[in-house]
């Protein structure tokens, strides 16, 4: 197969749905051109039915071998965890809270690793949300606070209207960036505000005390916080796109919570939006199916018979077991789910059909919208979703 689409690309949160695919030559080729995205299929495409099927501690063996020894390990469990999804459909997130909530496991969509960021912000305050039409057809002030997505997401600016055949013509739209680093983003930026990161805390307590119409005390940045906040009492219309650049690491939920009191409090006299950009797309959608089926998303704890949302500090003390679901090379586990090979020092490794290219199903975009991921290349392995169903009615009640 060396040409197919138009299909959905999952390189990214963006998941364009509007792709075409050439591997007929030494690489892959996406139209519209996207480094991510190529990158992203020709590693699944490498991938073959040949490839090993799965492993036991590092030894190649069949996938009903692994599938026992995986059910073992999870019946002598006494704090499993399962984690990851940075590759998952909901399908396979549906699966996985299922599978949780018959071990009495925890089940996290976070990256667990570095600094803990605190309690999740949107729970606690909510969030004001839009589609990418919504703030490319509305909004008139797109501020980016801390990302890159022309690398991480590279047709979003595109999507929300700055350039491209997406561009808005007519009213004037300004793109304010919020970065110390020079980025490939900030090249495009009609206004950049540059201050280091642990500042960040400091300057959105500041916006809200401009937005009450209080006396902002002079200081390093005064003169800019002003300038932008004149420009968002301009407009009847605001959307602020972050990510794991300001709520990452050490207090990012506590960033992560001013923003969303900033956004409520600002929407008393004007629409104000937010965009998160997830680390990965599967985040999105197994952070929603957590939220459908438990009330809370994150991380939640199922060990009490009922779901519980984690906001301790360190919450990895006493787990015994993980479970490693669909994320890429590399990733540490005892049991691991994936389309990609994990690390050496994972005990099963069970190979899965790789969603968007030999498998099919839903994926929610960065915006919340379920798209569907097609399947233009066969493969023997299963889903995701058929292995995590399989423990589970061989673990039983």
């Amino acid at each position: 197969m060396a040409e197919f689409g138009p299909v959905t690309c999952a390189g990214c949160g963006l998941l364009c749905d509007d792709v075409n695919v050439d591997d007929s030559g030494d690489g892959v080729r996406l139209s519209p051109s996207c480094g991510l995205g190529a990158g992203w299929f020709a590693e699944r495409l490498r991938v073959s039915n040949g490839d090993l099927a799965a492993t036991v501690d590092g030894e190649p063996t069949d996938v009903e071998s692994a599938l026992a020894r995986a059910v073992e390990i999870l019946r002598s469990a006494r704090r499993p965890m399962l984690y990851g999804f940075k590759g998952a459909t909901v399908e396979d997130a549906r699966a996985a809270v299922a599978l949780a909530d018959r071990l009495g496991a925890l089940v996290s969509t976070q990256d667990l690793a570095g600094a803990w960021p605190g309690a999740p912000a949107v729970p606690l305050r909510g969030a004001s949300t839009a589609t990418l039409g919504d703030i490319r057809d509305r909004s008139q002030v797109v501020v980016i606070w801390r990302e890159d997505p022309e690398t991480t997401h590279p047709r979003l600016l595109e999507r929300l209207g700055f350039g491209g055949s997406s561009a808005r013509s007519g009213a004037a739209r300004t793109m304010v960036v919020i970065d110390d680093r020079d980025t490939p983003t900030t090249e495009h930026a009609d206004l950049r505000l540059s201050w280091p990161s642990e500042r960040d805390l400091e300057a959105l307590t500041s916006l809200d005390v401009l937005q009450r119409g209080l006396a902002l005390p002079s200081g390093e940045h005064s003169t800019e916080l002003r300038g932008l906040m004149d420009r968002i009492g301009a407009v009847p219309h605001t959307a602020f796109v972050y990510g794991p650049g300001l709520t990452g690491g050490a207090g990012g939920q506590r960033r992560a919570l001013a923003l969303h009191e900033l956004v409520r409090a600002m929407c008393h006299d004007r629409h104000v939006v937010t965009l998160e950009l997830p680390a990965a797309a599967g985040t999105r959608s197994a952070d929603d199916v957590l939220a459908w089926q438990s009330g809370y998303g994150g991380t939640v704890d199922f060990a009490g018979g009922h779901p519980e949302s984690v906001a301790a500090t360190q919450p990895l003390d006493d787990v015994d077991v993980t479970l490693l679901v669909e994320r890429g090379p590399g990733g540490a586990g005892e049991i691991a789910l994936g389309s990609l090979a994990a690390g050496p020092e994972v005990e099963v490794w069970i190979r899965t059909a790789a969603a968007g290219v030999s498998a099919t199903g839903t994926a929610h975009r960065l915006d919340g919208v379920p798209l569907a991921l097609q399947a233009p290349r066969s493969d023997v392995a299963p889903s995701a979703a058929a292995v995590l169903s399989r423990l589970l009615a061989e673990i039983g009640p």
